[in-house]
């Protein structure tokens, strides 16, 4: 399972290598952080948010923030799936502590890809990409992702943890 920072930089090195200075410095936050910081909705010490290179980046927000709207999505679909199976199994994994540094892409099926494309799309194009650019950008992504999914498909399980 990718990490959803490890595909942004993955994005933003292939469409806008010019903003991975600004990745590079995000991903020494936790993810929370960075989405609150992308969406502005960090506290603004700064006339400009973040800085300067916030204001002219438009890939690294919109495949951040999407990605990251995805991942949560497929956690609550986890969650949901351990409610129908037993009050236990929740218990269990509330005991457990989050991984809040680095959340995780969980393989999409394809109506969720689709979803995380249309989302691109209409991100990018609000930002001012023309429509070309933001469907280059969105196909980049989910190529990203369905190539990260094949990817942990053929890595083998470490030993010891076969189901």
């Amino acid at each position: 399972m990718p990490y959803v920072r490890d595909l942004v930089r993955e994005v933003v090195g292939e469409h806008a290598p010019h903003e991975l200075p600004l990745v590079d410095s995000l991903r020494t936050l936790g993810d929370d952080q960075v989405v609150r910081t992308l969406a502005g909705g960090g506290q603004k010490r700064e006339p400009l948010g973040f800085g300067y290179a916030e204001v002219s980046a438009l890939v690294t927000p919109v495949v951040w923030l999407v990605l990251d709207q995805a991942a949560r999505r497929t956690v609550d679909r986890a969650t949901e799936g351990l409610l129908a199976r037993g009050q236990a199994g929740v218990r269990r994994l509330l005991r457990r502590a989050p991984d809040a540094a680095n959340r995780t892409l969980i393989a999409l099926d394809p109506s969720e890809l689709a979803l995380v494309r249309t989302h691109i799309v209409e991100q990018a194009t609000e930002r001012g990409a023309d429509r070309r650019e933001a469907e280059a950008l969105a196909d980049g992504v989910v190529a990203r992702i369905a190539t990260s999914a094949v990817a942990d498909e053929d890595r083998p399980e470490p030993p010891g943890t076969a189901s």
